[in-house]
């Protein structure tokens, strides 16, 4: 049980280092948002707040397109802007979840694993998973989106040896595991509280 406890202490000052990262780059994301949204409504130069529009990266290649045939710059911003605020969300979410694990561990500290705050945070977690990976896709799906449709790497790439490029989308379903393991822990600890409360009403 001493070992569950100073474990449980430490990973909670490692989480509350992590709890105030989260806020700080949520708050970094929503500056950036703030940033571009300024730019645009006072019409400064792209190039002012941001460089590299005419490059763009496909797995570990990274390409960069004539100036000629480079999207517009505002394009660029405006999914830099969205990947930005739903970044901020994805951290903002992400600090929330960390708070819930810092709940669970605070009863371990104390000794008592099988406290009832134990299986509804752990469910709590478990709804947060599904948000944190729809918001995870979004800002996967938009980076395809933005490959193939505003960088036109179909037009980009089609020649003689190249007749025809197709954009497969992909989305990351890995957080429906995350859901069902997390949902199951739940219900055995709340089992485990069940148990726990049997023994303490017989003694």
């Amino acid at each position: 049980m001493n070992n569950l406890t100073n474990t449980a202490k430490k990973l909670d000052r490692i989480l509350e280092i992590a709890h105030i990262v989260l806020g700080a780059l949520a708050i970094a994301c929503l500056v950036g948002v703030a940033l571009i949204a300024a730019a645009y409504l006072f019409r400064w130069n792209p190039e002012q707040i941001g460089t590299g529009y005419e490059s763009f990266d496909i797995g570990f290649l990274e390409l960069e397109v004539a100036k000629a045939y480079a999207p517009d710059k505002w394009l660029v911003l405006l999914q830099g802007a969205l990947t930005l605020a739903v970044g901020c969300r994805l951290a903002y979410d992400s600090r929330r979840g960390v708070g819930y694990i810092r709940e669970i561990l605070h009863p371990m500290t104390e000794g008592k694993p099988f406290d009832s705050i134990v299986s509804t945070n752990l469910k709590k977690l478990a709804r947060l998973s599904i948000v944190l990976g729809i918001l995870y896709n979004i800002i996967i799906l938009s980076e395809q989106i933005m490959t193939v449709f505003v960088y036109d790497l179909p037009g980009l790439l089609i020649s003689e040896k190249i007749i025809h490029v197709a954009g497969m989308f992909n989305v990351d379903l890995t957080f429906l595991i995350y859901w069902v393991f997390l949902m199951l822990l739940g219900y055995v600890f709340r089992y485990g509280e069940e148990l726990q409360q049997l023994s303490d009403e017989t003694l």
